[in-house]
């Protein structure tokens, strides 16, 4: 059965946090909080903290934090359900459960099954391969013929599922486990046999590192059977929207500022172990825009890294246009004919690889331009298609100067006029239906701060966009401004949340966090719906890492945050020795638009240095002066905005 929606927001509604947790930690009152041991890590100093007002919990020292529900559910190791069965008893509140329905079923419960059957084959796979005399004989000598070692083969999860058809099918079973749930997880047959026996098998973890599929290749030389087995579309898997390496290669791409997309798992696993820790695999599938914008989220620069043969090729140019319409730098590497990254890796040394790559790395336009002039030098017709196919890539460029570039070096590697590239791409561009923004403008509100042109978009400040959305949970419904209305008959009182809303939606600037994007929109919907901020939607929100951030935000305290302050506790000290300091209530105003002040320097910081980058290829690629021009006139506006900015944050600008 299952608690019905009225019931559960009563207990909801009702549950106190720190009479709950009190049950269980010993709590004291210090400022506006409680403190305690953490009951989900051994400490002697408290760091663990509750807010009865936010109704959520925080661990400053393991991190863990959530709602009452959540504190139920990771303490007493029980369903979302059985700790709303705990509060409705402790508060009295009788629960009226209605039968669960097969969707009600489905909807709730069959994502976690799935979740947890999926990890139990994980560790029963690693188990396999690094405990069983089998998995050492069959799977650990083909990863050592392979080359893998056993650091790169534990860093990876790799396992092992044995021949015998029956071997996971059996032993989960028997734990416990439904056919059903297994084989809606893709990981055995309908007739219960093992989907990967007989092979290494290679976990695809998704971005928050759980696993949520499997790649199988086999170790046998039958050719019936296919040499790679890839977990079937689930409920939680999606080939087309996962990048095998992702989770362990994020870090790097961001550090490197660039990822490498090979085509296969022992390539990725190959880079890794030379050190080239910034490379994925698109999982066997051609590359999707979801793909594509998972790795946009660490860099914009990509470099496709295959084999010299026509199928390596074909690979190459099918992925290039797509990245090119997302907004990505395009480069190439075509390694020697019959060889991928892991096989060249066994044939040359770690330095020798990365000056092949160094020395081979071919700028996507002079790629795709030399392989479709090919052969075309007597065939004017094949030539004709050649040129359509690349005014079609180039058109798909979404920077003005970078299309001007890649315009002027196309004029000259196919010995056409400018002219009429420009005008080809220009009859291309206007038949492409223009977009727009999923924000709406809002007009009554004027913007705080220093207005920021269109053009400055797409740069990533992570940073500021969690101190932003803090303020915005914290005190999203404190007063920022009292403003008389039109006809002098009333007061116009604006909250934080509008004044820092709508000033961002002036400017038409987006969170480039997923997460932090949702939190902003879902505040922006309540403000348009009800004029307020209810961070206990937010608190209480379906989506766990919402849930999480928001309680982490929530629980931040000021002398925690990027901009200077002291905090409630520390105010309250420095008045009991004699000394006044502001905490961050009563100088929110200034810390707003110097918040916003610092988010939008940042950004503009950004997108000159980019600017800078685009004009010295420019230069280089001697594109016509008036579109460098165009770019110095940005600069200098760019530079101008960003003197202005200095000035009111009291910033030297070098």
């Amino acid at each position: 059965p299952m608690i019905d929606d009225i019931t559960r927001q009563r207990i909801l509604d009702t549950a106190q946090i720190v009479e709950v947790v009190g049950e269980f930690v010993q709590l004291k009152k210090r400022g506006a909080n409680y403190v305690g041991l953490c009951p989900f890590h051994n400490e002697k100093t408290p760091s663990f903290s509750v807010s009865e007002s936010k109704g959520i919990f925080k661990c400053f020292g393991c991190g863990k934090a959530g709602n009452v529900v959540n504190f139920l559910m990771e303490h007493e190791k029980i369903s979302y359900a059985d700790a709303l069965r705990w509060l409705a008893q402790k508060y009295h509140i009788e629960v009226n459960e209605k039968p669960l329905t097969e969707e009600d079923i489905a909807r709730q419960n069959e994502r976690e099954s799935i979740l947890v059957a999926t990890k139990f084959a994980y560790d029963f796979f690693v188990n396999q391969l690094h405990q069983t005399d089998e998995g050492k004989s069959s799977g650990i000598s083909y990863l050592e013929k392979r080359g893998v070692r056993p650091d790169i083969a534990e860093k990876f999860g790799l396992g092992y599922s044995p021949l015998n058809n029956k071997a996971f099918s059996d032993f989960a079973l028997k734990k416990g486990f439904q056919a059903e749930i297994l084989q809606k997880a893709g990981l055995i047959n309908k007739g219960n046999y093992d989907n990967f026996s007989g092979r290494i098998v290679f976990p695809i973890f998704n971005l928050s590192g759980n696993v949520v599929g499997f790649s199988g290749r086999r170790l046998s030389n039958d050719e019936t059977i296919a040499k790679y087995f890839n977990t079937p579309d689930t409920e939680i898997f999606h080939k087309g929207k996962l990048l095998f390496g992702l989770f362990q290669s994020k870090k790097a791409i961001v550090e490197k500022d660039q990822c490498f997309l090979v085509e296969g798992n022992l390539d990725v696993l190959a880079m890794h172990q030379m050190g080239m820790e910034n490379a994925v695999a698109s999982l066997g599938t051609s590359l999707t825009v979801e793909q594509i914008q998972l790795i946009k989220r660490f860099s914009k620069n990509i470099c496709l890294l295959y084999d010299g043969d026509n199928a390596g090729i074909k690979a190459a140019m099918r992925g290039i246009d797509l990245l090119l319409q997302e907004g990505l730098n395009v480069k190439v590497v075509l390694l020697p004919e019959k060889h991928d990254p892991d096989s060249f890796s066994k044939t040359v040394s770690d330095v020798e690889f990365r000056n092949y790559i160094h020395e081979h790395e071919q700028d996507f336009i002079l790629f795709k331009t030399e392989i479709l002039l090919k052969d075309t030098t007597k065939d004017p017709i094949k030539r004709g298609i050649a040129f359509k196919e690349i005014v079609k890539t180039i058109s798909l460029i979404p920077d003005t100067l970078l299309r001007a570039i890649y315009i002027k070096e196309t004029s000259k590697l196919l010995q056409v006029e400018e002219s009429t590239l420009h005008q080809e791409i220009g009859s291309l561009l206007i038949q492409k239906k223009t977009g727009t923004s999923t924000y709406i403008k809002p007009q009554t509100i004027q913007p705080t701060t220093v207005p920021v042109p269109s053009y400055v978009e797409d740069f990533y400040v992570e940073e500021l966009e969690n101190e932003i959305l803090r303020i915005l949970l914290l005190y999203g419904n404190e007063i920022y401004a009292i403003e008389p209305n039109e006809d002098n008959t009333d007061e116009n009182k604006i909250s934080v949340a509008q004044a820092i809303i709508y000033d961002l939606l002036n400017d038409e600037l987006e969170f480039k966090n997923l997460i932090y994007k949702q939190v902003f929109e879902i505040l922006h919907q309540q403000l348009q719906s009800s004029g307020y901020c209810d961070t206990k939607i937010l608190v209480y929100h379906e989506n766990e890492q919402i849930r999480e951030i928001v309680a982490t935000l929530l629980s931040t305290p000021y002398y925690f945050g990027k901009i200077s302050g002291q905090s409630y506790l520390l105010s309250k000290y420095f008045k009991r020795i004699g000394i006044y300091v502001k905490n961050e209530k009563e100088i929110l105003h200034e810390i707003i638009n110097q918040l916003l002040l610092r988010y939008k320097y940042k950004l503009l910081e950004i997108a000159v240095k980019d600017l800078y980058t685009k004009l010295e290829k420019a230069q280089v690629s001697e594109v016509e002066n008036q579109l460098i021009n165009e770019q110095l006139l940005k600069i200098q506006q760019l530079t101008m905005l960003i003197s202005k900015i200095s000035s009111r944050l009291n910033i030297v600008v070098r």
